[in-house]
């Protein structure tokens, strides 16, 4: 039983970037192939040209062109921020879009293609974004590290999360309520607070990331949901 627990843990850990993907391939690949030749009739181990045998053979001639294909022209897209020591240089790695520049402020994606925005996609966006800077309030977040992560779920990190005013459009005052919904494994997963002093703010203790969505209701009795992905340090994939 703790045999196949560390084996689960060491899959899951390897699962957390693409590299470590490809290496459960190859273990799975090898794996497969040694149940199979296990079990064959004497008859294959007589047979040098046996599929499996050539499969076996020319297999590891395959990985190595393909892995050093990729080594040579996708290396950046072989880790994921947890694994650089400092996520500034993950960041650091990537290619930055020509269209941003480097002077004042700039807009871009990673997409060069150019493809326009659809007028109806655009119209409809348009209207949502208005309407979310008409509420005038935006869900913020800031996490600390407590425990570092040292294995699967053994991280410990401190969130607070809570109400700001876009630019000091409106007032906090003009809120009367906040109701958060928070992943559903916690005791309490939805929480209401009132007290306008905090900003309305929810405190977390957790081990993983996950969405929070929280609905703020005016003293004039309008709505609004907001959402917010709470992103830790390190981006621990548990």
């Amino acid at each position: 039983m703790s045999s196949d627990s560390s084996m689960y843990e060491t899959a899951k850990s390897l699962a957390r970037n693409p590299l470590g993907i490809i290496a459960l391939f190859i273990v799975l690949v090898y794996a497969v192939a040694s149940v199979v030749i296990s079990l064959a009739k004497a008859e294959f181990y007589q047979n040098p040209f046996h599929p499996a045998v050539l499969f076996l053979a020319i297999f590891p001639l395959v990985v190595l062109c393909v892995f050093a294909y990729l080594v040579a022209k996708y290396h950046r897209n072989l880790y994921a921020p947890q694994d650089y020591k400092d996520e500034g240089n993950f960041f650091g790695s990537l290619k930055v879009p020509e269209a941003l520049g480097s002077g004042a402020n700039g807009v871009a994606t990673s997409d060069a293609s150019g493809k326009k925005t659809d007028s109806l996609i655009a119209s409809s966006i348009e209207s949502s974004y208005k309407k979310l800077i008409s509420f005038g309030y935006v869900l913020i977040h800031q996490a600390e590290v407590v425990q570092a992560r040292t294995s699967p779920k053994s991280g410990r990190y401190r969130i607070r999360v809570w109400i700001e005013s876009i630019d000091q459009r409106k007032p906090i005052s003009d809120i009367a309520s906040v109701t958060y919904h928070v992943w559903p494994d916690f005791n309490s997963p939805v929480l209401s607070t009132s007290d306008q002093a905090s900003n309305f703010d929810l405190w977390l203790s957790v081990y993983g990331e996950f969405p929070v969505l929280a609905l703020v209701t005016t003293k004039s009795g309008e709505t609004y949901e907001l959402q917010r992905f709470i992103d830790l340090p390190g981006r621990p994939p548990d």
